[in-house]
Parts: C-alpha cells; sequence; structure tokens
C-alpha cells in the first residue's frame, strides 16, 4: 500500500470514529425521546379500552375514533424518529418546510390532554387568528416542543395551571409556557454542555434544547413570584416569499 493510500484509509478510519462517537453520544437521548409518543400510544390505547366498557352512543364513537387517530399519528412519528436514526439523526437542508407553528402547537394540545388529565392540569391556550410561519424540520421541531411540554405538564403540581400562548413578534415566533413550574431544568438553560446531562429527562430536554439551536432559535426562562416560571421557546420566523 503506497503512502498516498494509506493516509487515505487513516483518514476513512477517523471520520468513521469520529461519527460512531457521534452516534453515541445521541443515541441515549433518541431512546428517550421515542418513549414519549411510545408513552402517548399507550395512554391512549388505555383511554380506547375504557371505551369498551360504555355503553354504545354516537359520542363513545366519536372519541374512539379520536384516539385511534391519535395513535396512528404516534405510530406514523415513531417510524419517522426512525427513519431520522437511519438517516444519522441530523437536521439537513432537504428536509426543511415551511410550516404554522400556531397549527403544530394546537396538535400538541390534543396530545397532552391525556397527560393533564392524569396530572390534573388545566391547559389554557392562546394564538394568533392567522398562521405564525416558521421553516425547519418540522418533526424535529415538533418532538422537541412535545418533550418540553410533557416535562412541563408533569413538573407542575397536581390543580393547577399551564398556559401555552404562541405569537409573532419583532424577534420571532415565540411559543411560551407559563405555570407554577418548580424550578426551570438546567438541561434548558443555554451553555450547559453534553457532559454535564446525566441520562433520564434531563438528556431529552438537552437535545430538545439543541434542536431548537439548530433551527436559529433560543430558551429563555425566568422564575417568578409563587414559584410561578416562564418559558419562551424562541423561533426565527419564515422569510416572505417574493412573488
Amino acid at each position: 500500500m503506497t503512502d498516498e493510500a494509506t493516509l487515505r484509509a487513516l483518514e476513512s478510519d477517523q471520520r468513521l470514529a469520529a461519527h460512531m462517537r457521534a452516534l453515541s453520544r445521541l443515541a441515549p437521548a433518541t431512546a428517550h425521546d421515542m418513549r414519549t409518543p411510545l408513552h402517548t400510544v399507550v395512554l391512549y390505547l388505555e383511554l380506547l379500552r375504557n371505551t369498551l366498557a360504555e355503553p354504545s352512543g354516537g359520542d363513545v364513537k366519536e372519541r374512539q375514533g379520536r384516539y385511534v387517530e391519535v395513535i396512528g399519528s404516534e405510530l406514523q412519528r415513531l417510524e419517522g424518529m426512525l427513519d431520522s436514526i437511519l438517516n444519522q439523526l441530523r437536521v439537513t437542508e432537504d428536509s426543511a418546510e415551511r410550516f404554522d407553528l400556531v397549527e403544530t402547537v394546537r396538535d400538541l394540545g390534543v396530545l397532552l390532554e391525556p397527560y393533564c388529565r392524569r396530572g390534573r392540569v388545566e391547559l389554557r391556550r392562546a394564538s394568533p387568528d392567522g398562521p405564525v410561519l416558521v421553516e425547519g424540520n418540522k418533526d424535529s421541531l415538533k418532538q422537541a416542543l412535545l418533550h418540553i411540554l410533557i416535562t412541563s405538564v408533569e413538573a407542575i403540581p397536581a390543580d393547577s395551571e399551564l398556559s401555552i400562548s404562541v405569537s409573532a413578534e419583532k424577534r420571532g415566533a415565540i411559543v411560551k409556557l407559563k405555570g407554577a413550574l418548580p424550578a426551570i431544568p438546567s438541561a434548558l438553560q443555554a451553555g450547559n454542555a453534553d457532559t454535564t446531562v446525566t441520562p433520564g429527562p434531563e438528556r431529552g430536554l438537552h437535545a430538545a434544547r439543541r434542536v431548537v439551536e439548530r433551527h436559529g432559535g433560543r430558551i429563555h426562562a425566568r422564575s417568578g413570584a409563587s414559584n410561578a416560571a416562564t418559558l419562551e421557546i424562541q423561533l426565527p420566523l419564515a422569510a416572505a416569499r417574493i412573488g
């Protein structure tokens, strides 16, 4: 083997080693994130099973249809996550699309319903009449937002309230959470390095924050009186199309 061929082989080995190290860091966070749609499927299957013991009627059939729709949506999302793993879990330019953040957060509110009922949390939502357009990998951002929302619902005390609002401002598209959060997780705070994040929910939140930052966004956290806290997820607005 020539010196040039040896050098190319060494460079190839180095790239492969770096790639494997990157995957080893991402794998725990991805495995944890996949638990979210799996838990949602389990919850809605339980709700669907409970309807089998109820007297048949229009309301029961309507709820059964809604539960089946949510389960199918989450299974499709799991399939998409598996595809993302096969594509090295990276957000690429080819996967970017324009989408309405208002509609996305509205869909996430439906997925949050069983978590809110289980924790006796009242969910309040506010959004503008028109769309708030952002650009990026919709599935990645939706997964990141859902993970942050579920973690927030599970963290606040029972019989309390969590408000979610979407707005378009000069500084970008804003998703704001406000509620009696006991503390802002350190994983959502900018500057927290990968090495400081332990396995579990914190690692999943750290991965969610990285998704937001990869899309040019930021997460701002403020603690207030009486354990009240505000979490703002800021994303760039999609550029206006000409013509």
